[in-house]
């Protein structure tokens, strides 16, 4: 297929809009040799006018460095549904996942039961897919409209779960973490990309067309939990990752083929790619990078030879800035600079002047 079209602005995107072509000459390179950026919070909506004035005078607060003007400027952004992002281009999207069995999160319809896809409910509730099956859902019809895509990765990250209950009950514990396979398997079946059906290096695009890889964007406690549900099952479809805290080694085992180093310029990145995994890294964070128009953290995650790299501005909000991150020509993926060096195309500039 030809290179990416032009950026559509969000604004102008509607559901059933026609996809963007897909970059078919990035076919003959492996998924660790190409660079991928996604949206951080993919269905979070702005909190309302009376809720951002809240914040804004400190009723409401998150802790002692999160006051409300903090939360108010970090969390007053707005993404388009699923969709419309990925005919963008848009190929990885992040979801907060709470468990909701009681149905008493203000989400979705008041009373249901089930998983939740919602920041934080006490101050940042509103999401464009509040049912985590609708947000599924969503994806999973895309994809089997447009089979040829480049995979998806869906990055799940479990909120509130299983705290100070230990590793073998973290994130959503064993039954939870039954559930919520069982959410993926009915949304996306076969299409799933599973840990199993990777060998000892990552497949090539044009292997990986249509399918879809859900990652555990979570603290290592989480994955810990999953493996050993997964273990017990003999059903592992979710990829898990090493998240070490700051100033530790990064220590991966079998199961580790994913590290998430949110900060672009943490060492570690290389020795992660060095061991053939898979980087998650952050170009912005809290909306600060666009308020002020600063490109320096974005630049330094294109740098870095991570493969995915996560944003709440993959077009520009008029309110704050220009900033933007993408790469040349308006695109989401191109070729990895550092993991494919002798095999990337020149470009004429990492991101649109």
């Amino acid at each position: 297929m030809r290179g990416l079209s032009k950026l559509i602005p969000a604004v102008l995107l509607t559901a059933g809009s026609p996809a963007l072509p897909e970059p078919g000459a990035l076919d003959d390179l492996r998924l660790d040799e190409v660079q991928i950026v996604g949206t951080h919070n993919s269905y979070h909506q702005a909190p309302d006018t009376a809720m951002l004035d809240r914040l804004r005078g400190s009723e409401i607060s998150d802790g002692p460095y999160w006051t409300g003007p903090r939360l108010a400027r970090a969390i007053d952004y707005s993404r388009a549904p699923l969709a419309d992002q990925l005919d963008q281009g848009i190929r990885a999207l992040e979801l907060d996942v709470h468990d909701d069995p009681d149905g008493i999160l203000p989400a979705g319809r008041m009373g249901t039961p089930g998983f939740k896809t919602l920041h934080k409910a006490r101050y940042d509730p509103a999401s464009s897919c509040p049912l985590f099956a609708d947000c599924l859902k969503q994806v999973a019809d895309w994809s089997t409209a447009n089979p040829d895509h480049v995979p998806i990765i869906l990055m799940v990250e479990v909120k509130d779960g299983g705290k100070g209950r230990g590793d073998d009950c973290a994130g959503l514990c064993g039954e939870g973490w039954v559930r919520l396979k069982g959410a993926l398997r009915d949304a996306f079946g076969a299409a799933l990309l599973t840990p199993g059906e990777i060998g000892g290096t990552w497949p090539m695009l044009r292997d990986v067309r249509g399918r879809i890889m859900v990652m555990l964007l979570d603290e290592e406690s989480h994955a810990r939990s999953y493996r050993i549900q997964a273990e017990r099952d003999g059903d592992d479809i979710v990829f898990t990752a090493v998240r070490p805290a700051k100033r530790m080694p990064l220590r991966a085992n079998r199961h580790d083929r994913i590290a998430i180093l949110p900060n672009p310029h943490d060492p570690r990145i290389a020795d992660a790619r060095r061991a053939g995994m898979l980087v998650y890294t952050r170009a912005d964070a809290d909306t600060e990078e666009a308020r002020r128009n600063d490109g320096s953290r974005r630049d330094a995650a294109f740098a870095s030879g991570a493969t995915f790299i996560s944003t709440d501005f993959p077009s520009p909000d008029p309110r704050f800035s220009g900033y933007s991150v993408r790469f040349a020509d308006d695109a989401f993926i191109r070729c990895n600079p550092v993991t494919a060096r002798n095999r990337c195309a020149p470009s004429r500039t990492a991101h649109p002047e």
